[in-house]
């Protein structure tokens, strides 16, 4: 019925939308771009007509574009949303420090269920999904957030340019579908200042699809391995100076493990509108349902010998998740001449949620609520190029937390009922100066304030902190530059500082010592960051980024899972901070044309085909300093030493592909503080192939993976006082799918 239900909404939505025109053929600038942090090179595969919000020559899509040493300002300001590829691609580029982009046509070639399946090849980020394609993932980037058990925090997730975090910190990755987006861009560390990001970790900025970029109707199916079933329907539509878009979609899996069945429904729809003077308007709405069993972590022993079993305490318990999801927003942007403009943000989300575990069975609501005002100026400065963005944010939410006991899945007695609340207030600025045209200089900084606050009934068996934190950061500054050897080759620097406050979740859970905890115990982590490093391309052959980074921390918040009791079959999260810590790395990505029109090789003519082979590397070492108890000894978390992701594909102009790969962590990693036990190392080996026919629009794709059956950890519980550490990822899959548009 519920199926039933998403099939007549988007039909309904389709017809009524069909005398507002068809978005296969707006006036629309749309690219996709296959790059792995060239400098600037970019391949054109697709072009249509100028977008209304933009002046740029139809024709200039045709051309091959390299990155000139000063960005060339059109008269009107473009805002983010309705850039292509290839412009967000060259703004990304003028970032001092490590970023990267994934185009929609990664997206499509793979099982896209959840964000960290589509980061695979974004070196020093780490991700890892905790129930199969439930979307609860595990994200890092650059040691961000290890102590995270639930949800992901340490980075800021944005949507269009603007937080979906709530205004303490956390990000819940799983209402938006990799189906509604159309490309991702990652900032980070320090480069997620031009967004006002305030997390150590950088950001994640989700592109989402508007009228002028989806087709009027496209359908999508993929079935796989364990019950994997997933339907998508889109339509996009341009009438004069308005455009909407609407995605529907629905998962179900049965789950590679035990009491791992999930079931989930999502929708997003936008609406925007484009005046005379470039100044838009647009309004998002999403939803989300979800229902999950929760199957628990395991022991090392048991990941190696039975990774599709579930913890019996969680089985017995009836552990499990239902989840709603609701949000609007809200974006306005008004051009305030030539090169300036104003873009003005508000939303509003709310979860509900029912989450049975075996400590508590856990219940509660977040009303969530923040808005940007942001300032955007490219008039040159001193005769020489410059770029400033500079911004005001405000951030409220209010959690409503109640815990019951849980009686083998029966909710019993109370064991808290409080109100959870956190502010934040923040300013940025970020200037960009182009001193000569192959230097270019990056000045900049934030100011944050933030409110935690905890009240309510917290029973014994239960204790939680109660009380008001305040934290205020100071200034927190970044100076960085960007150095062009040649128009293809770029050298970059920066040095930063990061502030960010316990999230609720940290302070509201019993520290070490719950008889003298409150919520004022925790103090916000501090530290330094510095980073260097190269990107570049060579005659459209070969294409680098490289980047060698260093945080030196103080005060990072850490998790240890504790018992709450002797012998408890079960661990409840406790947090502290501490003194010194150092995340240190190295990511490498690559991508080599080791062939083309590599068929001619063998007699046959005018296959226009080729080889690409492509790499990411990431080396991480992240370390207690001096530490009393722990000495120097790894932070424990999703944080393999190594990791190496490679594959290569064979592509042809008639449609076909195949692409096999190899991801391995080639050594175990700690997974306690203590450094007594590692994750295993794993290599994990597949083949991705499909078929476009363009005639018809039509995409196919097939994937066998882990064709070895290895036995890996897709996620970590670190410092698990009951020894169940391990998240297990799946075994031998196999997936297909099929999508077709107007």
């Amino acid at each position: 019925m519920k199926r039933l239900t998403w099939c007549a909404a988007i039909a309904i939505w389709y017809f009524i939308s069909i005398p507002m025109g068809r978005a296969a053929s707006p006036a629309k600038t749309s690219a996709t771009i296959e790059s792995n942090g060239g400098a600037g090179q970019a391949k054109r595969l697709s072009s249509s007509a100028k977008n209304p919000a933009s002046n740029r020559k139809a024709g200039s899509a045709a051309k091959k574009m390299l990155l000139a040493p000063v960005m060339v300002r059109a008269k009107r300001m473009v805002p983010s949303r309705l850039m292509s590829d290839r412009e967000a691609l060259e703004r990304l580029e003028r970032t001092p420090g490590g970023v990267a982009q994934v185009t929609e046509a990664h997206i499509r070639r793979r099982r896209a269920a959840n964000l960290s399946e589509v980061l695979d090849f974004v070196p020093g980020v780490t991700a890892g999904s905790r129930h199969g394609p439930a979307q609860d993932d595990q994200i890092s980037i650059r040691g961000s957030g290890l102590e995270s058990r639930y949800e992901t925090w340490g980075i800021s997730l944005l949507q269009d340019g603007f937080a979906l975090n709530q205004a303490d910190g956390l990000a819940v990755t799983q209402p938006l579908d990799m189906d509604f987006v159309k490309r991702i861009e990652i900032y980070k560390g320090a480069s997620a200042m031009r967004f006002g990001g305030d997390m150590m970790g950088g950001a994640i900025n989700l592109v989402t699809k508007t009228g002028y970029d989806a087709p009027a109707l496209e359908v999508g199916s993929e079935v796989g391995s364990y019950g994997f079933v997933k339907n998508y329907l889109g339509s996009g539509h341009v009438a004069g100076r308005w455009d909407s878009y609407l995605g529907l979609s629905d998962a179900e899996l049965g789950g590679f493990r035990d009491h791992s069945i999930q079931v989930q429904r999502r929708m997003f729809g936008t609406v925007g509108y484009t005046g005379d003077d470039g100044a838009t308007a647009r309004l998002d709405t999403s939803y989300m349902s979800d229902s999950e069993d929760l199957p628990g972590e395991l022991t090392r022993s048991q990941l190696l010998d039975n990774p599709s079993a579930a913890d019996p305490t969680y089985v017995g318990k009836k552990s499990a998740r239902e989840f709603d999801f609701l949000r609007t927003g809200l974006t306005v942007t008004k051009p305030l001449g030539e090169g300036q403009m104003l873009e003005a943000y508000a939303q509003f989300f709310w979860h509900d949620y029912e989450n049975p575990l075996p400590f508590a069975i856990v219940e509660g609501s977040t009303y969530n609520w923040n808005g940007e005002l942001r300032y955007l100026n490219d008039i040159p400065l001193f005769n020489c190029g410059n770029h400033l963005t500079a911004g005001l944010q405000y951030g409220g939410t209010m959690w409503k937390d109640l815990n019951y006991v849980n009686d083998e899945g029966e909710t019993g007695a109370a064991l808290r009922n409080q109100w959870d609340r956190a502010l934040a207030l923040g300013a940025y600025a970020e200037d960009d100066f182009d001193l000569t045209r192959e230097l270019s200089l990056v000045f900049g900084g934030r100011v944050d304030y933030a409110r935690r606050s905890v009240s309510g009934f917290a029973s014994a068996k239960d204790y939680a902190p109660t009380g008001v934190a305040d934290f205020v950061s100071g200034l927190s500054p970044k100076a960085g530059f960007v150095y062009r050897l040649k128009p293809t080759i770029q050298f970059f620097g920066n040095v930063s500082r990061a502030y960010q406050p316990p999230i609720l979740k940290e302070e509201e859970a019993p520290n070490q010592n719950p008889s003298t905890a409150s919520v004022d115990t925790l103090r916000a982590e501090r530290g330094w960051q510095f980073e260097t490093g190269a990107r570049g391309s060579w005659k459209e052959r070969a294409k680098w980024d490289l980047a060698v980074y260093d945080y030196e921390i103080h005060n990072e918040i850490l998790n240890f899972n504790r018992l709450p009791f002797p012998h408890a079959k079960f661990v409840i999260p406790s947090y502290i901070n501490v003194p010194r810590t150092r995340h240190s790395g190295v990511e490498f990505g690559t991508s080599l044309t080791i062939l083309r029109n590599a068929s001619r090789l063998v007699g046959f003519r005018g296959q226009h085909d080729q080889l690409v082979a492509r790499v990411a590397y990431t080396w991480s070492r992240f370390r207690f300093v001096d530490n009393r108890t722990y000495g120097n000894n790894q932070i424990p978390g999703l944080a393999p030493e190594n990791r190496i992701n490679a594959e290569i594909t064979y592509s042809n102009a008639y449609g076909y592909w195949v692409q096999p790969y190899v991801y391995t962590v080639p050594g175990g990693w700690a997974v306690n503080s203590v450094n007594t036990v590692y994750a295993p190392p794993y290599t994990l080996v597949g083949v991705r192939a499909g078929y476009d026919y363009k005639p018809w629009h039509c995409r196919l794709f097939f994937e066998a993976a882990n064709l070895t059956d290895a036995s890996w950890a897709a996620a970590i519980a670190p410092d698990a006082a009951n020894q169940r550490f391990f998240d297990p990822g799946d075994g031998r899959s196999f997936y297909g799918g099929i999508s077709w548009h107007l």
